[in-house]
């Protein structure tokens, strides 16, 4: 089984974790970091290397942040370009999901592409969605 990783800015990755579990019932190799203003790259970076550790797969870690250069974002991928990881940027509720519904059925790299995927496909204008479906 794939491991995932959210890390994110303040407690919203842990929310989303929660949140996903609250739907899916608890999940195994799933956990949240929350970087907080008392934090730095360093301790960041320790605490990533841990969770790693904790969390072994075969099959490698998804890690789903939430933005672009962020903290969460350049620290994962120093701290893992030689191991079989795939950090995702933009994480929401759905790339959650995706990620816990399909890490069982697939590769990781493969993972990493149905997640964007998913994650995307999830970013609509909902009224413009209804009122297409309307007329």
């Amino acid at each position: 089984m794939i491991s995932v990783i959210v890390i994110t800015h303040g407690q919203f990755g842990q929310e989303l974790v929660r949140t996903a579990q609250d739907l899916t019932g608890r999940q195994e190799n799933l956990t949240a970091l929350a970087v907080t203003s008392d934090m730095g790259p360093g301790d960041l970076a320790t605490l990533l290397m841990a969770t790693l550790e904790k969390l072994p797969s075969q099959k490698g870690a998804l890690i789903l942040v939430d933005m672009l250069g962020g903290t969460p974002c350049n620290t994962a991928l120093l701290k893992t370009k030689d191991r079989p990881v795939e950090v995702l940027t933009g994480v929401n509720l759905y790339m959650v999901l995706s990620s816990i519904n399909n890490r069982e059925k697939m590769d990781l790299k493969a993972l990493a592409v149905k997640v964007t995927e998913d994650g995307k496909r999830a970013i609509v204008s909902a009224k413009d969605l209804l009122m297409k479906k309307l007329s």
